[in-house]
């Protein structure tokens, strides 16, 4: 229910009235002070914790612009829970064609609710973050790991990104006053983890934990340079190119091939 006050209808003592009306989208009570046209927010986003600092401080159409970049980012996941042997037999890589075909169409079905009002080019950004996992993973069966890590790179390193810049804000780049410190930080941070841990987990022989966030932290440095660049065209393919690249690089380095 929404407390609505109509100052036209006077009792006698001279204060509005107020009314009770039903909502059947409005937010939660113990959503203070939300100043959004929440029609366009699902329910089930103001749910998660911090979203509504998130929805406040980025705007909806910027949050599922993150959801939708991030959430790819955690289907490696699922293989910790799925038997499959490496290389990969052609099930499991068939579903994740299937998987890539499904996330990019619905990504350019609904343009509308992720691309940015300037943005002239989001058919090449959706194609860009697809093209680095899947060669890699098509291109070099029995490295899976190393597709998976570029996937953790792009999907979790590139997302907190823009989450940190845009949410924390704080110093600007010097060689680009549109991002920030911390969101180079947070980039770094969260891929390495996360790439690390799934390269460590898919690696077949197992490697050493060291070995693999040493893979890690060079691949996601690499991409969090190459993200920060004043460069606006083609930025997902540039940035898994460069993890992708990266992590092959470093894992014929320290293991061979």
């Amino acid at each position: 229910m929404i407390r609505v006050s109509m100052p036209n209808r006077q009792l006698a003592s001279g204060q509005a009235s107020t009314t009770l009306i039903p909502a059947p989208h409005s937010i939660p009570e113990r959503i203070p002070n939300l100043q959004l046209d929440t029609e366009s927010i699902p329910y089930w986003m103001l749910m998660i914790p911090g979203a509504t600092f998130l929805i406040n401080r980025l705007g909806p159409s910027e949050c599922r612009r993150r959801l939708l970049h991030m959430l790819p980012g955690l289907l490696p996941c699922l293989l910790w829970i799925i038997p499959h042997r490496d290389p990969w037999g052609p099930p499991l890589m068939n579903a994740t064609i299937l998987i890539t075909v499904g996330i990019v169409g619905f990504a350019l079905f609904r343009a509308h609710a992720f691309s940015r009002p300037d943005e002239n080019q989001w058919s090449y950004a959706v194609a860009g973050y697809a093209v680095p996992v899947l060669g890699m993973l098509i291109l070099l069966p029995g490295r899976s790991e190393l597709g998976l890590m570029t996937l953790g790179i792009m999907g979790l390193g590139d997302g907190s990104a823009a989450l940190g810049g845009l949410a924390i804000g704080g110093k600007r780049l010097p060689w680009n006053r549109k991002k920030t410190w911390t969101g180079l930080a947070c980039f770094i941070v969260v891929a390495t983890i996360m790439s690390a841990l799934y390269y460590w987990i898919e690696a077949r022989p197992g490697v050493p934990l060291k070995v693999a966030f040493a893979i890690a932290a060079v691949s996601a440095l690499m991409g969090a340079v190459v993200e920060s660049l004043p460069i606006r065209s083609h930025d997902n393919l540039r940035v898994g190119a460069t993890a992708a690249i990266s992590a092959l690089c470093m894992h014929v380095m320290l293991l061979g091939w």
